[in-house]
């Protein structure tokens, strides 16, 4: 449910491993999958409770704040009746969105890359136009307001939209276990092929779940709900102005110009996310499914609607230039870390980085342990979080709702921190302990 950052963002890779196939692939042998031997998540029961209160919590954070209140001690208001939870035809909408960007992934345009190695040796190839598809949603965006197409039933509809979601997430997760059943074993996810339907259905049994050339994973992880949450946004911008034509809601033009910088950041970088633990380690079933299509815009766009529907209550302006330097900041931090791994593993004797400190690994990669990557072990981390921050001062302090989403974001990525330093313990053994006391911190510096 992240989108640039990497599970293993200090390391470069090394020539070698499995030889090099004529077609530019890697040679391949029969890597089988062993049965998963460790649950994560609290396994099967924890699988299954995750799976019931996520829905459940996106649901109570659209009632617990709406336009009339937002506060965790009030009893949120239900709707009276199921026309307002869903609605046929914005399930059409949301159907027409999926398959429109669809088309997108499926265009002949973009550079092609190769994923890291699988078991087998084999390497899958990937077309990079997701920029491309995000400056064509953007455009369309903004032909729809010039023709005055109502582009405010994103908040009009707002809960039909994230019901439509929750359903065509929860079905696709149906439908790629289903695939998953007939996947050969070297296709499995090493962390998904416990055995026990509940958990597998939740990880994800397939690693990379592909019907031709179109690999459901990548498709889901950067386009659909990343490029969503950006119109929404824009969409409440454009309900704001219209209901406020003399009183432009400058807290809300600063969240949306910052979420949108970020999600067309992770888009010009779009093949750092083949390095990524979503990517590599992860299959892709419910958590993934339900976190990229139904979450993140569902979720992710909580501080824009709060503003849409609290105007009076924003950050105070004599505040706002310096919660847009924090922000900023955050983004600086993120950009220039991420950059620095990436330069590193391109090319570590680089003019900008062959200063850089690195232990040595037995399997040929080596860990950097200066620059940003010696401050912390996750300095993309540090900038993400500083920025999710900024979002949510822009709303004030009225409510604690609308900081749920650095509150979450923290928690996730520390849990994710933990299981990255489970699996290079596992991979690096005594390197890894030679850089943890190298980098005694994992996100915040003198505290984690």
């Amino acid at each position: 449910m992240q989108t640039n950052g990497t599970s293993l963002p200090h390391s470069l890779d090394k020539p070698g491993g499995p030889s090099a196939a004529k077609d530019g692939t890697m040679a391949q042998d029969n890597g089988k999958v062993p049965q998963t031997a460790h649950y994560e998540f609290g396994g099967p029961v924890g699988a299954l409770f995750i799976m019931i209160s996520l829905p459940v919590f996106i649901y109570y954070l659209y009632f617990a704040c709406d336009k009339n209140s937002c506060a965790v001690t009030l009893l949120p208001l239900l709707p009276g009746s199921w026309d307002e939870i869903f609605d046929l035809q914005v399930f059409m909408i949301f159907l027409g969105w999926v398959a429109f960007q669809a088309v997108l992934y499926m265009l002949p345009i973009g550079k092609k890359v190769k994923g890291l190695p699988l078991r087998t040796g084999r390497r899958l190839q990937y077309r990079m136009n997701g920029l491309l598809a995000f400056v064509i949603s953007v455009a369309l965006f903004a032909a729809l307001v010039y023709y005055q197409y109502p582009v405010t039933i994103l908040y009009d509809k707002f809960l039909p939209f994230l019901t439509s979601s929750v359903i065509f997430s929860a079905a696709l997760s149906v439908f790629v276990y289903i695939k998953s059943l007939a996947a050969p074993n070297h296709a499995l996810a090493a962390g998904g092929n416990s055995g026990n339907i509940i958990y597998d259905f939740f990880i994800g049994h397939e690693l990379n779940p592909r019907l031709g050339n179109f690999d459901i994973k990548i498709f889901c992880e950067l386009r659909p709900g990343l490029i969503g949450w950006v119109l929404i946004d824009l969409a409440f911008v454009v309900k704001s102005w219209t209901d406020f034509p003399d009183n432009p809601p400058w807290c809300l033009l600063a969240v949306t110009f910052s979420q949108v910088l970020y999600v067309a950041d992770s888009l010009w970088f779009e093949e750092c996310i083949l390095s990524t633990m979503d990517i590599i380690h992860d299959g892709f079933g419910f958590m993934l499914s339900f976190g990229d299509l139904a979450w993140v815009p569902f979720t992710y766009t909580l501080q824009a609607r709060y503003l849409v529907d609290h105007p009076e209550k924003t950050m105070p302006s004599y505040c706002l230039m310096a919660v847009v330097a924090l922000g900023f900041l955050g983004y600086y931090i993120f950009r220039a870390s991420n950059s620095q791994k990436n330069a590193f593993r391109q090319n570590p004797h680089g003019d900008g980085v062959k200063h850089l400190q690195s232990i040595p690994t037995a399997t040929g990669k080596r860990l950097l342990v200066s620059g940003w990557w010696g401050l912390v072990r996750h300095p993309n981390y540090l900038g993400d979080l500083i920025l999710a921050l900024s979002w949510s001062l822009y709303c004030g302090f009225d409510s604690i709702i609308p900081y749920f989403y650095p509150i979450y974001f923290t928690v996730l990525l520390v849990h994710r921190c933990l299981r990255d330093a489970a699996m290079c313990k596992e991979k690096y053994g005594e390197a890894w302990d030679r850089y943890c006391q190298k980098v005694p911190y994992r996100i915040f510096p003198y505290i984690f």
